[in-house]
């Protein structure tokens, strides 16, 4: 209902004690809207990736205090966005029953998650089941996309190969760059589908690349001891190593590779561990010198650039005490691309916004600026245009290095690593 100064009495002008109650009228109606309740599944505890699914749901829900305290779905009369958040813990079975009961008994029409593709690749499936849409946010195994379903959208993720795939161009771009050109690699990775399939993409990558892997090892989530692990790799002697694991894990693994003094061209972490909140203070300001990462977000030299951006950046470090990283920024701008989903849409039923999704479109606003890349979905539900950048941890902070183009003005790459005795 929309109610105006003139839609009463026309051809006169209300009086303003009138026009101003009328205009509260229309506010109550406005907030009286029915919600918008959105279903939300994140590693909280129990696993390794709980410090990122924290760092998620921080970003989530600013994002809903933002578009709320905005006026909410203006499409829906000033709908507010109601988060419904659950724990995974990591555990796929957990994933199954939490998206069954979101959608059964919550009645929520569209669910975002759950982080790790060991939960989001069979929890979709529920999903898909009820025709309720689901947004994928960092789940990266291949075949969640590629199973011809119509309610699964991935806007803020590509698979894994295209990780995979930055650290092996990387690694040929920098060994052009100087003399000392990579022979070797070691791929070391947790044994899940998310470490697999980086795996298997890094062993073709790199011998197209004239690359020997000269290791290939996994290990299970949580190991109690990766000192064989570490030993190991610094037997083989590898020019590059790359290590796929979550915070817990890459903290560990880091910690040895210092203390053990393994010396390498290159340690690459592939964007979870080694950008977690918690792994520079974790490992330490010496022990994470000279690492590089992929990442799924450019960082604050290349992306705080605009009012929407900056806004994000200063509340959430007022809040949390903590700058934000890849997890928090795609947490947080998922649910603006559900906004924008539910404002084309008009209605807020799952049908409608699974078909909304389903055209999603944005390009050079607010949104993708923060992200760095533009969103496109195609028919099969995933975003071709998200990229990888590679970043190097120099006292504390993380430089872009890769592509070029992005690397702030001044900052100089450092590869080789200088080796352990030779760092203060």
């Amino acid at each position: 209902m929309k109610l105006d100064r003139y839609s009463l009495f026309p051809g006169r002008q209300l009086p303003r004690v009138a026009a101003g109650i009328l205009g509260c009228l229309a506010a109550s109606l406005a907030i009286s809207a029915e919600p918008v309740k959105v279903g939300y599944i994140i590693p909280l505890s129990g696993s390794a990736a709980a410090a990122i699914g924290r760092d998620m749901s921080r970003g989530t829900q600013l994002a809903i205090k933002h578009i709320n305290a905005s006026g909410g779905i203006k499409s829906l009369g000033g709908a507010q966005l109601r988060l419904i958040e659950v724990d995974s813990r990591g555990d796929p079975k957990v994933g199954i029953t939490e998206a069954e009961r979101l959608i059964t008994v919550e009645k929520v029409p569209v669910i975002i998650g759950a982080f790790q593709s060991g939960v989001t690749f069979p929890a979709t499936t529920v999903a898909e089941k009820y025709q309720v849409p689901w947004i994928v946010d960092l789940s990266a195994k291949t075949e969640i996309t590629e199973r011809g379903f119509k309610y699964v959208f991935r806007p803020t993720q590509i698979p894994s190969s295209g990780n995979a795939d930055s650290v092996v161009d990387f690694v040929g771009w920098a060994g052009k760059r100087g003399t000392a050109k990579p022979r070797t690699a070691a791929i070391l990775y947790e044994n899940t589908d998310w470490g697999q399939d980086l795996a298997k993409r890094m062993r073709e990558r790199f011998a197209g690349q004239d690359v020997k892997v000269v290791l290939d090892e996994a290990y299970p989530p949580n190991a109690p001891d990766f000192r064989p692990l570490v030993l190991k790799t610094k037997g083989a002697n590898p020019d590059v190593i790359s290590v796929t694991s979550y915070a817990t894990d890459a903290v560990q693994i880091h910690k040895l590779i210092e203390q053990m003094q393994v010396n390498a061209m290159a340690v690459i972490g592939s964007g979870a561990g080694q950008v977690d909140s918690t792994f520079v203070p974790s490992v330490g300001v010496r022990g994470t010198n000279y690492t590089f990462t992929t990442n799924g977000w450019a960082g604050y030299e290349s992306a705080i650039t605009t009012p929407f951006a900056k806004r994000f950046w200063d509340e959430f470090v007022a809040a949390h005490k903590s700058e934000p990283n890849e997890f928090s920024v795609v947490a947080y701008s998922v649910v603006w691309i559900l906004k924008d989903a539910l404002e084309r849409a008009g209605k807020s039923d799952p049908q409608s916004i699974r078909d909304a999704l389903a055209t999603t479109k944005m390009k050079d606003n607010d949104v993708t600026k923060l992200l760095g890349y533009n969103v496109d979905i195609d028919a099969k539900g995933q975003n071709t245009l998200k990229r990888f950048v590679v970043q190097q941890i120099v006292d504390g902070k993380y430089r872009t290095v890769w592509p070029p183009e992005l690397t702030p003005k001044g900052f100089n790459m450092t590869w080789p690593a200088p080796k352990w005795s030779d760092r203060k």
